[in-house]
């Protein structure tokens, strides 16, 4: 009796001394605090921001290994904003990004690599005008805490430059060869 007793804690300890493997964790992006910006040359002179300002999406991080983590984003094409009414149209016309027929563009991951102790690289598959292109985001974790609120957030930033030919948006003329993306990202974890 008294040997299985000693067995019975010996196991016990055991269990409590291992350390528990935590899940990879569901968060909701935070839609009023997550912006999905780009900026390309105006022809050599000076830069024109720009947004897109409908977007979804969602984000499995993984706090023991964040390799595990990854990430789906679509963003709304025909919500594009230059601050600029006709240049909008024109971007949404057939001869960028044809909205009407390709309303989506969509970015799905397939590797989170750790580089530093607030940095990895972001690498996925990104579709746009259904022409799929590898891109990689070089990506800066910001803070991960609980907010004022009681939920535990996280804060991204990830940027990627875009080849536009890529994806057929180089329309003939004087235009950039490529885009500077940047997501701006913050998300709360799901209770």
């Amino acid at each position: 009796m008294l040997r299985k007793l000693s067995i019975l804690l010996s196991l016990s300890a055991l269990a409590f001394a291992a350390p528990l493997q935590a899940e990879p964790q569901q968060f909701n992006i935070d839609k009023g605090h997550t912006f999905v910006t780009f900026r390309v040359s105006h022809i050599g002179f000076a830069w024109i921001p720009g947004a897109f300002t409908k977007f979804d999406g969602d984000l499995v991080y993984d706090p023991e290994n964040p390799a595990n983590s990854k990430v789906n984003f679509t963003v709304q094409v025909p919500s594009i904003d230059t601050w600029h009414a006709e240049r909008d149209k024109h971007l949404q016309s057939e001869d960028f990004f044809a909205a009407d027929e390709y309303p989506t563009a969509k970015f799905v991951s397939t590797a989170y690599e750790p580089t530093g102790e607030d940095t990895a690289i972001l690498r996925g598959e990104l579709t746009i005008k259904d022409i799929t292109r590898p891109v990689e985001f070089a990506v800066t974790e910001l803070a991960a805490r609980e907010d004022p609120w009681g939920n535990f957030r996280r804060g991204f930033e990830a940027t990627a430059e875009l080849n536009l030919a890529d994806f057929e948006l180089d329309f003939a003329g004087p235009v950039p060869e490529s885009a500077t993306v940047t997501v701006s990202l913050e998300a709360t974890r799901a209770k």
